[in-house]
C-alpha cells in the first residue's frame, strides 16, 4: 500500500474562501478516480511554522495505481484546473505502509 502525500503552497493572493473551495474541488475530483482510498484534504493552522497552504493524500495498492492515478484524465484535469491556477509551489512524498515490504515490488 502507497500513502501518497502532497503539501501545496497557495499564491500569495488566493483568499482563504478559495482554499475552502480548492479543497472541496479536490474532495469531488479525486473521489471520482476508482484507485484513490482513504483521500486526505486538510488546511493548515499555523500559519507561522508551517509555510503549506493545504494538503491532500490518498493510498492506493501499489506503485502501478499510482502511476494510474497521476495519468488519469481527471487527475490531469484537476492538476490544469485547480491546482495550476492558484498554488505556488508544492512538494510530494510517497510512503510505503507495509512493514518489511520491499518497494519495488510495490
Amino acid at each position: 500500500m502507497i500513502h501518497h502525500l502532497m503539501l501545496l503552497t497557495a499564491k500569495p493572493d488566493v483568499l482563504p474562501a478559495k482554499i475552502e473551495e480548492i479543497m472541496v474541488e479536490t474532495r469531488i475530483r479525486l473521489l471520482k478516480i476508482p484507485d484513490v482510498n482513504n483521500l486526505r484534504v486538510g488546511k493548515r493552522v499555523d500559519t507561522a511554522n508551517n509555510p503549506y497552504t493545504y494538503f491532500f493524500s490518498f493510498d492506493v495498492e501499489n506503485m502501478d495505481k499510482l502511476a494510474y492515478v497521476q495519468e488519469n484524465a481527471v487527475f490531469i484535469q484537476f492538476e490544469r484546473q485547480i491546482l495550476t491556477p492558484y498554488i505556488a509551489s508544492s512538494k510530494v512524498f510517497d510512503y510505503e505502509m507495509e512493514p518489511g515490504k520491499d518497494v519495488r515490488y510495490s
